[in-house]
């Protein structure tokens, strides 16, 4: 099955979105996860300053329907 790339476009892509890298690193002890709520305060443009001078949008890639990747684009003006 191919890999499928879909935008994040509510709140709970966005939450999944954010669980996915937590999971991804769970187990290493190197790892400090972040806190939820301040991850998805900085994808939130009306909450993070940055987005006065700065654009992004988030993808996820599917296989078979499950979360394999994820990724954001930030444009810095």
């Amino acid at each position: 099955m191919a890999i499928e790339i879909k935008e994040v476009t509510t709140k709970k892509e966005l939450k999944q979105f954010i669980q996915f890298g937590i999971d991804l690193f769970k187990g290493n002890p190197y790892f400090c996860p972040p806190l939820v709520f301040d991850e998805i305060n900085t994808f939130d443009t009306t909450k993070n300053p940055a987005h006065e001078i700065c654009d992004h949008i988030i993808y996820m890639a599917y296989k078979d329907g499950k979360i394999v990747g994820r990724i954001v684009g930030i444009i810095n003006y």
